[in-house]
């Protein structure tokens, strides 16, 4: 009897262990059909961080893909500013905020600069340049 009291004297002083409740954000669930035809679901957890780090070195190839392109067409403009767009990136890197502008930024940089190549989408209609 005097055991038990003061067990739940020194539960009642000393903090419990809090639970971390992970968030739906934080997992995917995926849904699938095993061969009997019943559904199954899968949980995976999502590590944000290494998607976003993912995301940007994507972000990074696609404008030294544009670099290149820019550089053959020698247009200064267009070249500084996604050079500066570049750094934008890469500091982007190191820091821990929303990345979604990031890409509407550089969709832009690329239609402006993707609108003044002479690319077809039809080449059955392409004529001679010269």
């Amino acid at each position: 009897m005097p055991f038990g009291f003061i067990q739940s004297v020194v539960d009642f002083v000393t903090p419990k262990p809090i639970r971390n409740e992970r968030s739906l954000s934080d997992q995917d669930i995926i849904e699938a059909v095993n061969d009997c035809g019943e559904k199954r679901y899968i949980e995976i957890e999502r590590n944000k961080k290494r998607e976003r780090e993912t995301d940007l070195n994507i972000l990074l190839t696609k404008c030294k893909r544009l670099l290149s392109f820019v550089e053959t067409t020698k247009n200064e403009s267009i070249f500084k500013k996604l050079v500066a767009f570049t750094e934008k990136v890469r500091q982007a890197l190191y820091l821990g905020d929303d990345i979604r502008d990031l890409f509407h930024e550089f969709e832009q940089i690329e239609n402006i600069t993707k609108k003044s190549s002479k690319s077809f989408r039809n080449l059955s209609d392409v004529t001679m340049m010269g």
